[in-house]
C-alpha cells in the first residue's frame, strides 16, 4: 500500500475537552536592538510558568493595515515578522483562556513580551475540567483513547476498534461489510455511538453499523466501558463510542493522503485548514474503495465433507464511500461558536453466504449531520454553559431484485431525520463542581417499500425530553474525587396504523443513577470503582414491528442492568525506559429485562421483556518501553457472559459473539534506523447460537511489518498481514480475507510559515 500525506501537526494540549477558563493577561516587555519590524515572546502559565501552546495571538496595527497572526509552539513560543513601525494591538486567544489585550510599540528593534495566563472553570468540547491545569484527575469510567494517528495504513473503523481492551467486533466481510460492536459482551443495540458528540444509534433499533462511517477526518476514538457520563445523555448500558474529529483552526495546513493496497483498495484524503481574520476552518475531502474480491476456501455448504472444499473469489462485495466535512469556529466576546457540517455516502454490495454468493444485492447508505456549539464563561470565570443543537438525516436503500438474500424481490428505502438540543451550566464551589444538564430531541423513521402498491408505510415519531444532574467532589488534599450522577428521560412514541387508521401511542420513562469513587494511592497509582443502574429503550422494530414477519409489543419495557466495576490504573511519566500504563480491572454486570423474539408461527415472531444475562469478567493492558529501544503493549480479556434466560436449552450457556478470552500484543524494537514490529491477535472458542450448538473455532492472526525513515519528513512502512493466511469469520458463511501485504509512504509536509 503506498499512502502520501502533507500533514501540519499542531501541538494542541487543549484538545481534550473540557479544559475551563479565565483567564487574565499579564504583559512584560523587553526591548533589545536586532532586525526591525519582529515580535518575539513566550506564553506562560502565571502560576507555575510552564509554557501554554495552542494560544492563537493576533496583532493588528492600530492605524490600520493587516493584521499578522502566530500560534504558540510546544515551548509556549511564538514570532511575528514583518510588521511596520507603530502601535500594534495584541490579542491573545485560546479555548483555555479568557481574551486578552496589549499595545505595543514596534519599531526598529525586536520587542520581546511574556504572557502570563491563568484559567478558571468552564464546560468546553464535551467534557468538564475540574481545576486549573489538573492532568491527574479522570472520571471513574474506565476509558481507553485510540489515535488515528497510530493507525496501520488501509484500517477502516472496526479494525481500529477492535484493539481496544473489552471490545469485540464482528464483521461480514472485508473494507465496508456490515460491522457491529460489543463492549463486555453486550449487544451491539446496547452500545451508544456519538460523532462530536450527536448520536448515531437510531430509535427504530438494530445498533450502529460501522461499515458505513469513514474514518476521513477523525482524530481519536474514546472508549468507554462502565460509567457513562451525563455529557452522553449518561445511559448507555454497554458503553459508549465516542468519535472526534479534527478540529477547525490553527495555522494554515494542507493536508493529502493517498492509498493503495490489496484487493483493489484505494483510498484519498484532502483537507485545507487555517485561521482567516477572526475565523477558524477546515474543509475535507474523502473518498475509499475496494473491490474486496479475496480468495476464501468455499466448503459448498457442506461443513464435515473435506471433499468438495475449493477455493473461490468473493463476488460482489465491493464497496465505495466518500465523506465532506466542513467546519468553522470563532470567538464572540469571551464565548466560542463551532459550526459544522458532515456528509457521508456509502454504496456497497451485499454478497451473501460463501457458498451461495449474490450478484446483484446492493445496500447504499446516505447521512448528514449539522451542528451548532456555542459556549464559554458566566459569572467572571467560576461558571461556565455549553448549548448544542444537532439535525442527522440517514436514508438506506437496500435494493434485492433477484430475491438472492432475502425472502421474495425487495426494494427498500427507509429515511430517518432527528433533532435534538442539549443546554449544560456548571458551577465550582471550592471543591465542588456541580453540573446540570437538559435538553429534548425528535426522530421520524419513514420507511418506503418501492415494490409495494402504496410503497409510502406509516412513519413513526420518538420525542424525547432529558433533564440531569453531575457532581464531583474532591477532599483528602485533592486524593480522594467522588462522582455523582443522576438522569430522567421521558420517551414518547408515536406510529400510525394503516390498517386501523388508528395512533399508537408509547409512553414510557427511564432513569439512570452512576456513582463513582477515585482514590489517588501514591506515585501515579489510582484506585477506581463505579456502580451504576442504565438501560436501553426497547426501537420501533420491537415495539410496531415491521407488517410482516415481527410483530410489534407496546408493553415492552426497557432493558435494565446495574454494572459494577472497580480497578488499579497506573499512569507514569514518559521516560526512556519503564511502565507507562497498568490498567486491572474486574466487572459484573446484572442485566434484566432482556428482548427476546419468540416464534408466534411458522414465520411470525413477537418480542417480550423475558431474558436475563450476567457478564463477569477482568480487563487487563499495559504500555511501556524497555532500554529505549523495546517499545510494547497489549491487552487480555477473560468474560463469562452467562445466559439466564428462562429456558432449559438456553440457561448457564454463554451469550452469542462473547469470546471467553481475548489476547492483543505488540512488540516494537528500533534497530538503528529501522522499526520492526510485531502483532498477535488471539480469540477463544466462543458460539453464535443461545444454545451454544454452532461454534466458532479459537483463532490467531500475526501481523509484523517494518518502518524506515527516508529523510525528516518522509517514512516508508511494509505490512504483512495475517501471515499464515488463517480462513477465518465472525459469523458462519461470511469470510474474512487472508493474508495481505500492504506497503505505505508518510510523507509530512509543513504549510505554516510560523
Amino acid at each position: 500500500m503506498v499512502r502520501l500525506r502533507s500533514r501540519v501537526v499542531i501541538p494542541r494540549p487543549l484538545r481534550r475537552a473540557g479544559f475551563s477558563v479565565l483567564s487574565s493577561l499579564l504583559l512584560a516587555t523587553l526591548a533589545q536592538q536586532a532586525d526591525a519590524g519582529q515580535l518575539q515572546g513566550r506564553v506562560v502559565d502565571s502560576d507555575s510558568r510552564e509554557a501554554v501552546v495552542g494560544v492563537v495571538l493576533r496583532a493588528s496595527p492600530v492605524a490600520g493595515g493587516t493584521p499578522a497572526h502566530a500560534v504558540s509552539d510546544t515551548g509556549g513560543r511564538f514570532h511575528l515578522q514583518e510588521l511596520s513601525p507603530g502601535t500594534w494591538k495584541l490579542v491573545a486567544r485560546s479555548l483555555a483562556y479568557h481574551a486578552g489585550d496589549t499595545s505595543i510599540v514596534v519599531g526598529d528593534s525586536v520587542v520581546t513580551v511574556v504572557i502570563g495566563l491563568v484559567s478558571l472553570p468552564l464546560v468546553m468540547d464535551e467534557v468538564v475540567v475540574h481545576a486549573r491545569r489538573d492532568a491527574g484527575r479522570r472520571p471513574a469510567a474506565f476509558v481507553e483513547r485510540l489515535d488515528l494517528a497510530d493507525s496501520p495504513a488501509g484500517a477502516d473503523l472496526p479494525q481500529i476498534l477492535e484493539q481496544a481492551s473489552g471490545v469485540d467486533i464482528r464483521r461480514y466481510g472485508g473494507l465496508g461489510a456490515f460491522s457491529s460492536l460489543s463492549i463486555r459482551g453486550s449487544t451491539s443495540e446496547q452500545v451508544l455511538v456519538f460523532l462530536d458528540g450527536v448520536p448515531l444509534n437510531q430509535a427504530v433499533g438494530g445498533g450502529v453499523d460501522l461499515g458505513t462511517l469513514p474514518v476521513g477526518g477523525v482524530e481519536s476514538i474514546d472508549v468507554y466501558r462502565g460509567a457513562v457520563p451525563g455529557r452522553f445523555g449518561g445511559n448507555g448500558l454497554g458503553g459508549v463510542i465516542h468519535l472526534r474529529s479534527r478540529p477547525a483552526g490553527g495555522p494554515a495546513l494542507a493536508h493529502l493522503r493517498a492509498q493503495v493496497g490489496a484487493f483493489g483498495t484505494k483510498q484519498l484524503s484532502a483537507s485545507v485548514g487555517g485561521r482567516r481574520n477572526d475565523w477558524d476552518g477546515l474543509l475535507l475531502v474523502d473518498y475509499s474503495h475496494s473491490d474486496n474480491d479475496f480468495r476464501f476456501l468455499d466448503d459448498n455448504g457442506t461443513q464435515y465433507n473435506l471433499v468438495d472444499d475449493e477455493w473461490t473469489t468473493r463476488l460482489n462485495s465491493d464497496f465505495d464511500s466518500g465523506r465532506i466535512m466542513v467546519r468553522a469556529a470563532r470567538h464572540v466576546a469571551d464565548s466560542r461558536v463551532q459550526l459544522s457540517h458532515t456528509q457521508d455516502v456509502s454504496h456497497r454490495g451485499l454478497p451473501g453466504i460463501g457458498n451461495f454468493q449474490a450478484l446483484h444485492t446492493r445496500f447504499d447508505t446516505r447521512r448528514r449531520i449539522s451542528e451548532v456549539n456555542l459556549f464559554g464563561p458566566m459569572a467572571d470565570g467560576r461558571a461556565g454553559y455549553r448549548l448544542k443543537m444537532y439535525r442527522s438525516a440517514e436514508r438506506t436503500e437496500y435494493k434485492d431484485l433477484h430475491g438472492e438474500v432475502g425472502t421474495g424481490t425487495q426494494h427498500d428505502r427507509n429515511t430517518t431525520t432527528s433533532t435534538g438540543l442539549r443546554l449544560e451550566g456548571n458551577v465550582l464551589f471550592r471543591g465542588l463542581l456541580a453540573t446540570l444538564f437538559g435538553g429534548g430531541h425528535q426522530e421520524r423513521f419513514s420507511p418506503e417499500r418501492r415494490l409495494d402498491p402504496q410503497p409510502f408505510s406509516p412513519s413513526s415519531r420518538r420525542m424525547g425530553t432529558r433533564a440531569g444532574a453531575e457532581a464531583e467532589l474532591s477532599g483528602f488534599a485533592e486524593r480522594l474525587l467522588l462522582h455523582a450522577g443522576v438522569q430522567m428521560e421521558h420517551l414518547r412514541d408515536d406510529f400510525a396504523d394503516t390498517e386501523s387508521t388508528d395512533q399508537i401511542e408509547h409512553t414510557q420513562t427511564l432513569w439512570s443513577s452512576r456513582l463513582g469513587l477515585v482514590i489517588d494511592i501514591v506515585n501515579g497509582w489510582k484506585l477506581q470503582t463505579h456502580v451504576g443502574r442504565y438501560g436501553r429503550p426497547p426501537g420501533f422494530f420491537e415495539l410496531f414491528g415491521d407488517r410482516g414477519a415481527v410483530v410489534g409489543n407496546t408493553d415492552l419495557v426497557s432493558e435494565t442492568g446495574l454494572n459494577l466495576d472497580a480497578g488499579l490504573l497506573y499512569r507514569g511519566e514518559v521516560t526512556h525506559s519503564g511502565l507507562r500504563l497498568v490498567e486491572v480491572v474486574i466487572y459484573n454486570n446484572e442485566v434484566d429485562d432482556l428482548i427476546r423474539f419468540v416464534q408466534n408461527s411458522q414465520r411470525v415472531s413477537r418480542p417480550h421483556n423475558i431474558g436475563r444475562a450476567r457478564l463477569r469478567g477482568i480487563e487487563t493492558r499495559a504500555r511501556g518501553v524497555l532500554a529505549t529501544r523495546l517499545h510494547f503493549e497489549g491487552s487480555y480479556t477473560r468474560q463469562r457472559a452467562e445466559n439466564l434466560s428462562p429456558f432449559s436449552f438456553e440457561t448457564g450457556k454463554d451469550l452469542p459473539n462473547a469470546p471467553p478470552r481475548r489476547l492483543r500484543s505488540r512488540v516494537t524494537v528500533d534497530v538503528s534506523v529501522l522499526s520492526l514490529h510485531y502483532e498477535l491477535s488471539h480469540e477463544s472458542r466462543h458460539f453464535l447460537d443461545r444454545a451454544n450448538l454452532r461454534p466458532i473455532p479459537a483463532r490467531t492472526v500475526h501481523t509484523t511489518g517494518v518502518r524506515c525513515p527516508v529523510g525528516d519528513a518522509i517514512s516508508m512502512a511494509i505490512e504483512l498481514r495475517n501471515l499464515t493466511d488463517n480462513q477465518v469469520a465472525d459469523l458462519w458463511g461470511y469470510p474474512l480475507p487472508g493474508r495481505a501485504a500492504f506497503v505505505s509512504l508518510d510523507i509530512d509536509l509543513s504549510l505554516s510559515r510560523n
